[in-house]
């Protein structure tokens, strides 16, 4: 099944010890871009969470937003309750001498460097990990699903679009014999009005007409077409990331079809060209949104 290169995905546990929340967004890119957002303190995961995202993700620009909310946190609040002590002392010597009152509050002494100290336990990875890791899984299986739910719907399009393009092929080479025979009948017949009926060297115009109905037979391009044309149905019908396959596919039929509207200048097979055109470009806009 086709994967979206969008998606959304999110996971989250709640348990004794806390909250852990994973929240993962893709948008287009044509390679693999992994921005994360990690808690304070929580930097050591960036490889734990790179490596589950790479094993399960091939294209696209990765957003993950890690949240984490223990109940009983592992910092710790150090006073220097000695320090602050002598803040204190130093206040009511200096009103003494001063007889001046001189405010003192507690939050302006807690700002003083070396009042607090914010002092962390020792966190083992290794556990923390193990309670994190299936919260991210969880939010990348969510992602993926939401990306095959919106691969659905494309690949329904890219059905589409292959399907009337494989329509107008049918027609441009249904054409081809009776433009044949009417770019034989007007070359001859203006060769013959230009050079005179009576000086016209038949074995020579048949030449010529042959060299030009042999610069404008299509039979090559509509057979490139045609198997470009199933290769992009097998495609579709696969489980593997295409995404730049298809790209490289859509600008092969796109070469293929200007090749046939270069070469034939009548105005049925033309207007064919044109309509495959339009169906080749809006398949190449629908390829940017496939992983």
């Amino acid at each position: 099944m086709l994967s979206s290169l969008t998606g959304f995905g999110r996971a989250e546990l709640t348990d004794a010890l806390g909250r852990v929340a994973v929240e993962i967004r893709a948008v287009n890119n044509r390679f693999l871009q992994i921005d994360l957002h990690l808690p304070y303190g929580h930097n050591w995961a960036e490889a734990n969470l790179r490596n589950c995202l790479h094993e399960k993700i091939s294209r696209g620009k990765i957003n993950v937003n890690l949240e984490v909310v223990d109940y009983a946190p592992a910092q710790k609040f150090i006073v220097n309750r000695a320090f602050l002590s002598n803040v204190i002392q130093l206040q009511k010597e200096l009103e003494q001498q001063t007889g001046q009152k001189i405010p003192l509050n507690l939050d302006g002494c807690l700002s003083l460097p070396g009042a607090v100290k914010i002092d962390t336990d020792h966190l083992d990875v290794e556990q923390a990990w193990a309670r994190i890791r299936p919260v991210v899984e969880k939010a990348i299986e969510m992602f993926l699903e939401n990306r095959k739910r919106e691969g659905a719907h494309l690949a329904e399009d890219l059905q589409l679009r292959k399907s009337r393009m494989a329509s107008l092929l049918a027609v441009i080479e249904e054409r081809v014999p009776a433009f044949r025979e009417e770019f034989v009948a007007r070359f001859t017949a203006r060769i013959k009005e230009l050079a005179g009926v009576a000086g016209v060297d038949e074995s020579r115009l048949a030449m010529e007409t042959a060299i030009w109905a042999d610069r404008s037979d299509i039979s090559e391009e509509i057979t490139r077409l045609k198997s470009h044309i199933k290769e992009l149905d097998k495609a579709l019908q696969g489980d593997q990331p295409i995404g730049r396959r298809l790209d490289f596919l859509s600008q092969e039929l796109h070469r293929e079809t200007n090749t046939i509207s270069s070469k034939v200048g009548d105005l049925p097979i033309l207007q064919q060209t044109l309509d495959m055109k339009c169906e080749i470009e809006k398949i190449r806009e629908q390829v940017q949104n496939l992983e």
